[in-house]
């Protein structure tokens, strides 16, 4: 096992394209971090330059004791998972496990015990050994190709969206199974999403993408509950965060777009007064009183989702969600009102989009 540090790295395709710009972090030995971020944001590109499978244009990617700029796929000791699972459709499954292993010249023997006992830790029936890729089912072919990482005992595993292929119930089955693995294992583990409950519920240390650039990184909750940039606010959370617009009224009240005020924290006082921020609140964090208390809101639609409702409408001029009890009786096109603790209110730059 290995920590594996990236420092300044960049890529930039010919035509002038950036992909990744000065990207910096280090994920310290057996820990499990997630690249998150939307399509196109650079979190697979840099998968494939810590795994060597494109080239870097600046900067540096350590494994371990080694930094591997130069090195091959096959000499940075790493095992990388892929979406399409990449297994061999003429072998058998024994065969696509034991693959890498025959390519290092290992003993047969430990191929044996070693494929055995991967076999053993992912639940695969020795009879499934014997069976061809298309004879399984999604679920165990993502098994297969874990078994694969697994066996070569690497100093890191990399997983390149490894779910996205699987139907909802298994992908939540397979991310169980895979924190599960990686805790048992304790292997160093870089794994690539755009899920973000997915990211949120997998990793120790979450790093944020949006267009090459890092947004923020640090353990999940520390990133949903202070998100640093509007960006990370909006991206993390299921429903995301509400956002309303206003201008800074004092240290401590959010004048909004409709005239009404909303308290914060008083930890603004180096703001000039008027200055232009977004207010943010997670769904969550709302109260429903009954109308003509707080801030007016009509709901428009009623989401049920058995452990609780989603209430969409209007506050401010702005559009939000509120969830409530599944117990909570509202009707849609039903007028509320709405407060929001002074502490669950996040101030926000409007310009730079930084967190104040």
């Amino acid at each position: 096992m290995a920590d594996v540090e990236l420092t300044d790295v960049k890529k930039t395709y010919p035509g002038g394209f950036t992909a990744v710009h000065g990207v910096s972090f280090a994920v310290p030995d057996g820990g499990f971090c997630v690249l998150v971020g939307p399509s196109g944001c650079g979190k697979s590109t840099l998968l494939r330059m810590i795994a060597g499978l494109e080239t870097i244009t600046a900067g540096d990617i350590r494994i371990g004791e080694r930094v591997v700029n130069q090195l091959e796929p096959t000499e940075r000791d790493i095992a990388m998972v892929f979406q399409n699972y990449a297994l061999y459709p003429h072998m058998s499954v024994y065969d696509n496990m034991a693959y890498g292993l025959r390519n290092l010249k290992t003993p047969k023997s430990e191929i044996e015990a070693r494929v055995a006992e991967a076999a053993q830790i992912l639940e695969l029936d020795p009879a499934l050994l014997l069976r061809k890729p298309r004879q399984l089912s999604g679920g165990q072919r993502q098994r297969v190709a874990m078994g694969r990482a697994i066996v070569r005992k690497p100093k890191a595993f990399l997983f390149d969206e490894p779910l996205s292929n699987l139907d909802a119930k298994l992908r939540v089955q397979m991310r169980i199974e895979i924190r599960r693995l990686q805790r048992r294992l304790q292997t160093t583990t870089i794994y690539v999403t755009h899920d973000q409950v997915e990211a949120m519920t997998l990793a120790d240390m979450l790093v944020v993408l949006n267009a090459g650039r890092i947004e923020q990184i640090g353990a999940p909750l520390e990133l949903y509950e202070r998100p640093a940039t509007l960006f990370v606010a909006g991206f993390l959370g299921s429903p995301p965060m509400n956002f309303l617009k206003g201008t800074l009224e004092s240290p401590a009240m959010v004048r909004l777009e409709d005239g009404r005020e909303l308290a914060c924290n008083a930890a603004h006082a180096a703001l000039p007064r008027g200055a232009k921020v977004v207010a943010g609140t997670r769904p969550e964090r709302a109260v429903v009183r009954p109308a003509g208390e707080g801030l007016p809101m009509k709901i428009e639609l009623i989401e049920e989702l058995g452990v609780g409702r989603l209430l969409h409408g209007q506050l401010a001029g702005s559009p939000v969600t509120v969830a409530i009890a599944p117990d909570q009786q509202l009707a849609a096109t039903e007028t509320i009102g709405v407060t929001i603790p002074a502490e669950a209110v996040h101030l926000f730059d409007a310009e730079s989009g930084k967190r104040l």
